[in-house]
């Protein structure tokens, strides 16, 4: 788990610079396209996912208290949120970085 002197993850910006310079050095140029709003149709299938989180953090806690390491570390993949201020960090990190950015009104799959 990388932080930063202040104890904020970094680990995901890691991941997108590392991403965006593979893409970079096999001569395909990133444009990131983020989630905006999500479409009120979309209001059931986001209450599911909440509840799959909790679900997968009730079970993380089980697991680790039996010992079941493999299985904690499977349901804690399940339990990542991505933060507003993650989201943040990666715009930014992108902008001075050179690579474009794109905020979709609403979602990015359908930006795209």
């Amino acid at each position: 788990e990388l932080k930063d002197k202040d104890g904020n993850l970094t680990g995901h910006l890691v991941g997108i610079l590392n991403r965006s310079l593979t893409l970079l050095n096999n001569g395909i140029k990133p444009v990131w396209v983020f989630d905006g709003k999500p479409p009120e149709l979309k209001s059931d299938e986001l209450e599911e996912r909440k509840e799959r989180k909790r679900k997968a953090e009730e079970d993380y806690e089980n697991a680790k208290e039996s010992g079941d390491l493999e299985q904690a570390q499977k349901m804690a993949q399940r339990t990542i949120r991505v933060s507003a201020e993650m989201t943040a960090d990666a715009k930014k990190l992108l902008t001075l970085a050179g690579i474009p950015i794109v905020e979709a009104p609403t979602e990015a799959e359908a930006q795209c």
